[in-house]
């Protein structure tokens, strides 16, 4: 598979559905990578999505989980990527399908009376398991996400609130 070092920002932009233009002679499915840097709440030197770029537009396909690439290339230059080493999120966590999906879990946690926790959670085993799985996995990802963002300060971290305590 074909891998592209892009700035984070923009990388960013793609993962949550706005417009990124590029130069119209980039063709093809590209891992997107998000070139190392150092800027504050972004994240450096992580592989994270698969998109089509065509007609000078890139088109997010699908997410995938976080993974430490650590390639010397100039941004918006093609290289080689083994995509035996990525794992495809089943939902887009920076789009549209999370929202639904916590909102869901938002519903059930209105009527629901039964155990809870040290910290007032519910625990994921008393979910339904069609609410319950994709949430641990989001839980998973952003986890994971999270070893990835320049965080000097811990910001992000400590808005990072997983759905579901460690069981």
């Amino acid at each position: 598979m074909q891998a592209i070092n892009i700035p984070a920002n923009e990388l960013i932009k793609v993962l949550v559905g706005q417009d990124v233009s590029v130069d119209q002679t980039i063709q093809g499915s590209f891992l997107l990578v998000a070139e190392e840097n150092h800027d504050e709440g972004l994240p450096s030197a992580m592989a994270a999505a698969v998109a089509d770029i065509a007609l000078g537009h890139v088109q997010l396909q699908k997410l995938v989980h976080p993974l430490r690439v650590a390639v010397n290339q100039p941004i918006w230059t093609p290289y080689q990527f083994d995509e035996s080493f990525l794992t495809a999120e089943p939902h887009n966590w920076f789009g549209p399908e999370a929202i639904v999906l916590e909102k869901r879990f938002e519903d059930f946690t209105k009527s629901y009376k039964g155990p809870r926790d040290a910290n007032g959670r519910i625990p994921s085993n008393q979910v339904p398991d069609e609410i319950a799985k994709p949430l641990l996995i989001e839980d998973a990802y952003w986890a994971a996400y999270a070893h990835f963002v320049n965080d000097p300060n811990e910001q992000f971290k400590k808005q990072l609130r997983p759905i579901f305590s460690n069981q």
